[in-house]
């Protein structure tokens, strides 16, 4: 084989193993986000409810959903469409926050955000 066809079947591989840590990553970062999710959704069951408790799901225009729950320490939000989601989660006294965003382009590609304050 020429130095060409080697260099091409390097970067594809290259390319493959890139594609599939973005894949692990995005599926590192769901499950996650869908534990805290399910953490926060059995901490409201817990509490006492109030006017600013609230768990919800809306359908979004387009298809896709938005996921919402409020405890009195925690607020989060999970949009998912199609192969994209994003995760925002805050805390109501401003002492923490995650988002998680995951977005899966037309050509396949995986983009990925974390970002944990």
């Amino acid at each position: 084989m020429d130095n060409g066809q080697d260099s091409w079947q390097l970067q594809s591989a290259q390319q493959t193993v890139s594609a599939s840590a973005k894949e692990t990553k995005a599926k590192r970062m769901q499950n996650d986000a869908l534990a805290r999710l399910k953490a926060l959704r059995k901490a409201l069951r817990a509490q006492t409810p109030s006017e600013s408790s609230a768990d919800q799901i809306a359908c979004v225009q387009g298809g896709g959903e938005l996921h919402f729950v409020n405890t009195t320490t925690t607020r989060a939000y999970y949009l998912v469409k199609k192969d994209s989601w994003l995760y925002l989660e805050r805390e109501n006294d401003g002492s923490s926050n995650i988002l998680y965003v995951v977005r899966k382009l037309p050509d396949g590609r995986l983009l990925t955000k974390a970002m944990v304050d």
